[in-house]
């Protein structure tokens, strides 16, 4: 039987409705319209007051909750999973550093065991953040991860992954480089250009070659010269190239956030986490590269004051925006689930309050706290 969402704000994102109704049936949405009286006897839930938006979809992150997605357990992935759809959360893609490359490969084959089911948010495959990354520009990232590009070891990768790589950070400036971006795309993998020292013109050399993403705007990449623009003038410069930008006040400065928005676009900015196990959290440790990474004041870091990742999490980034200014909550909503679905090419299925889209969505409140979250048309939280 049909669920009728009815009374809600809905942002399509391409239009807002006031007090409009969307029909759910099978996992799917059947129906969205301005007026629809529900006939009687229907399930109907009130959703007055509060916003309807697509399902946000984190596309870049590593944990939360206190649950690590790159552990090798598949258990923690889908613990992760039933987690994060308080946040709005209704699909993510896990990423994976591994303090081996063994490490990496036990990672991806959990992912893919995770991926049959366990409830909560939909898990859409695995990121590779590395290993072929640059040691100048590896952040937090464990040296021991790091490894030069070679294809016959990303044949190893993709095979612990089981095709469910959706996703692999490369910096393009490194020897080899251009071979396994090309398998990357031949696999069907999106490629994107981040940990890397590349200069502009290797880096908008990647994007000719078929790279199409930025990994974390400004964090750990050359950094941005009015003589030499790196990786992220490239990104900027380049049509079809999207951008991540982590949101939360800590990475990367307001002012920062707002003039890539502005140049980019909101259709060419994805928001993501960075999210790690603390993610969520008032406090909280875990261990990176054999290090321990604390976090306090909503900030984690290694004990020499690296940026370890981020606490924040996907309802947060979009409050972030919102409340400084840089976007409209329509706006926002897109680059939190419009724009990262779009990044893995399936924005026909996901990402969109449509007609015969996944039925997966979020209800806010005026302050854009979530107040309930469906996954293919069923109540994972809120309800």
């Amino acid at each position: 039987m049909p669920t009728f969402l009815t009374a809600a704000r809905i942002l399509t994102p391409g239009d807002e409705i006031e007090g409009g109704t969307v029909v759910v049936e099978d996992g799917r949405i059947a129906e969205v319209a301005v007026a629809l009286a529900p006939p009687a006897g229907a399930d109907v839930v009130d959703l007055r007051g509060l916003t309807l938006a697509p399902g946000f979809i984190d596309i870049h992150v590593h944990g939360g909750g206190g649950f690590s997605l790159a552990g090798g357990d598949a258990g923690e992935v889908r613990s992760y999973a039933r987690w994060v759809v308080a946040h709005g959360v209704t699909s993510f893609v896990a990423s994976v550093v591994g303090d081996t490359l063994e490490d990496g490969e036990t990672a991806l084959r959990a992912i893919r065991e995770a991926g049959t089911g366990g409830g909560g948010a939909e898990l859409l495959g695995a990121h590779l953040e590395g290993p072929f990354v640059s040691g100048k520009r590896r952040g937090a990232l464990p040296e021991r991860w790091l490894r030069p590009p070679d294809v016959a070891l990303l044949g190893r990768l993709l095979e612990a992954a089981g095709g469910g790589l959706r996703l692999l950070t490369l910096a393009p400036e490194l020897p080899g480089a251009d071979k396994v971006l090309s398998l990357a795309v031949r696999e069907g993998c999106v490629v994107a250009v981040g940990h890397s020292d590349a200069t502009y013109d290797e880096a908008r050399a990647a994007f000719g070659a078929g790279a199409r993403h930025l990994t974390h705007a400004f964090n750990a990449m050359r950094p941005f010269h009015q003589r030499e623009p790196g990786p992220l003038g490239a990104a900027l410069d380049a049509d079809g190239v999207t951008v991540e930008l982590i949101a939360d006040g800590i990475h990367v400065h307001r002012a920062a956030v707002r003039m890539v928005v502005r140049t980019k676009g909101v259709d060419g900015v994805a928001l993501v986490t960075d999210g790690v196990p603390p993610a969520g959290l008032s406090e909280g440790v875990f261990r990176i590269g054999g290090q321990s990474a604390h976090l306090a004041e909503g900030r984690i870091a290694l004990p020499d004051g690296t940026i370890a990742g981020s606490a924040a999490t996907m309802d947060r980034v979009v409050r972030y925006v919102v409340q400084e200014g840089i976007a409209t909550p329509a706006e926002a909503v897109r680059m939190a689930s419009t724009v990262p679905v779009g990044v893995l090419g399936l924005g026909g299925r996901k990402g969109r309050i449509a007609r015969g889209f996944d039925a997966d969505l979020v209800a806010l409140d005026s302050d854009l706290n979530v107040a309930m979250t469906w996954v293919g048309g069923r109540v994972v939280t809120g309800g």
